[in-house]
């Protein structure tokens, strides 16, 4: 059938097209191999970033583990920023207006203004939504497989930085040169060391001990 023979044809035709393609670029891979290398390297770097952007549930569970990972820690000595950030995405997770979209190597986290289930008309009509950029502010960014700003305030979560925010700001922070814990260290061993006296010390008697008290 003259369908057939056509299409024989084409197929014959699109294989030739792929084999010089593959004859040239393995003939340019010989020539530079280097630059062959660094392009297969730099594709497969690329993939794999794509591969591990995280999503919109990896985010909920990255909070929900903060959230479990703060509880344990007394609220005077937890971090209030820390606290706060995981505090609202479970808010936001809750009335659904956490959002997460894909910008292929990375992934954004943003506040929506108004939840799927919303029947407003203004949450529905497409013409009254806000843009993108306008929508809500930036919560987190993720790339990596992480979500990098949720780490970043948690990063020391049993340290209260508010703690003390009623002193005066030369009190606040602690220069490395006024650091004496060494010295301090070093001065309470030497107060548990035991004392000893000679018989000039005590007169003529025997050597006698007197431990430090404690």
């Amino acid at each position: 059938a003259p369908g057939r023979v056509w299409g024989a044809l084409w197929f014959r035709a699109l294989l030739r097209d792929y084999s010089s393609s593959i004859r040239d670029a393995a003939g340019a891979a010989r020539r530079r191999p280097w630059l062959s290398a660094a392009a297969v390297t730099g594709l497969a770097v690329t993939a794999g970033l794509a591969r591990s952007v995280p999503d919109g549930g990896s985010l909920e569970s990255a909070a929900v583990a903060a959230a479990a990972a703060l509880s344990p820690i007394p609220p005077g000595s937890r971090s209030p920023r820390a606290e706060r950030r995981v505090l609202r995405l479970l808010r936001l997770r809750e009335r659904g207006r956490l959002r997460v979209r894909s910008l292929g190597l990375l992934s954004v986290a943003a506040a929506e203004p108004d939840s799927t289930d919303t029947a407003l008309y203004r949450a529905r009509c497409p013409h009254l939504r806000p843009r993108p950029w306008e929508r809500g502010a930036l919560l987190d960014v993720g790339f990596a497989g992480r979500w990098w700003l949720l780490e970043a305030a948690l990063r020391d979560p049993d340290v209260n930085e508010e703690e003390f925010g009623h002193l005066p700001e030369p009190l606040r922070r602690l220069r490395p040169a006024e650091l004496r814990s060494e010295r301090n260290e070093r001065l309470h061993r030497e107060r548990l060391r035991a004392v000893v006296l000679s018989e000039a010390d005590i007169g003529g008697e025997e050597p006698l001990e007197i431990r430090g008290s404690v």
